[in-house]
């Protein structure tokens, strides 16, 4: 996901999470709780006796969960990824597949995007502060309406979402659109292209391979805005920026 954005995290709670969820402490409760400030900051921590905010639990060691590969999610194109796990495990896939139909995205891609970004693992924070199975930045995470960023429901949800918002800003170029959801809006905007950056880059490669291992080609939405011009007449645009006084309402589907 992109970077940029500022999260207060209380390291030792995460350090303690990623111990037990790693198996190096046995013994210490392992309940995970998240809770966001009134500046909009998430913070985590096993210790939920904040008594201004109600703390959401995110995380519980008597849960059964599918096995956890890892922790920390290592950045894309460093080598480290699990490679044996190519399919999706089947507990993600109706949920992979619901939000892709809701949204319009095509499910093989979701497939490659969470298999570089967590290898499927639902707890996996990176070091820049991603979470989850979509690895969504924390103020992406509170855009999309993600309240629990370790829910797959709740973070695929919201990493599918944002994937169709960017699908939609790059007219179905794939490629700006994942820059973007590795790199962020900005970086995109200041190069006119995929960033020169080498993660960045890597990323976009890594998921392109998998995707296209389908064998299957993304036919994106058509999506037209419609308003009113100022003489009373229906304005239809695929570029809303470009009439930023008029109102518009956003209508998707294979059929205009």
């Amino acid at each position: 996901m992109g970077t940029g954005y500022v999260t207060s995290i209380d390291r030792w709670s995460i350090a303690v999470g990623v111990l037990l969820m790693t198996g190096v402490i046995q013994t210490a409760h392992a309940d995970i709780y998240q809770y966001v400030d009134d500046s909009g900051i998430v913070h985590f921590t096993n210790v939920p006796t904040n008594s201004k905010k109600k703390p959401t639990k995110v995380y519980s060691e008597q849960k059964k969960h599918a096995p956890l590969t890892a922790a920390v999610a290592q950045p894309a194109g460093n080598g480290q990824r699990n490679s044996s796990r190519d399919t999706v495990p089947a507990s993600y896939l109706n949920i992979i597949n619901s939000a892709c139909s809701r949204f319009g995205v095509d499910p093989s891609l979701v497939h490659a995007i969470v298999k570089v970004e967590s290898d499927f693992n639902p707890y996996a924070v990176s070091r820049k502060g991603a979470m989850g199975l979509m690895q969504l930045m924390p103020q992406t995470a509170n855009t999309m309406n993600v309240r629990n960023t370790f829910s797959p429901d709740e973070n695929i949800e919201g990493g599918v979402k944002y994937l169709r918002y960017l699908l939609d800003r790059y007219e179905g170029n794939i490629s700006l659109a994942l820059a973007a959801y590795n790199a962020g809006e900005t970086a995109v905007k200041k190069w006119g292209t995929i960033p020169p950056f080498k993660e960045t880059q890597d990323y976009v490669k890594k998921i392109l391979q998998i995707y296209n291992g389908t064998g299957k080609t993304f036919m994106p939405r058509y999506t037209i805005y419609v308003g009113a011009g100022d003489d009373g007449t229906i304005l239809l645009t695929d570029n809303p920026s470009s009439h930023p006084d008029k109102t518009l309402r956003r209508k998707m589907g294979q059929n205009l």
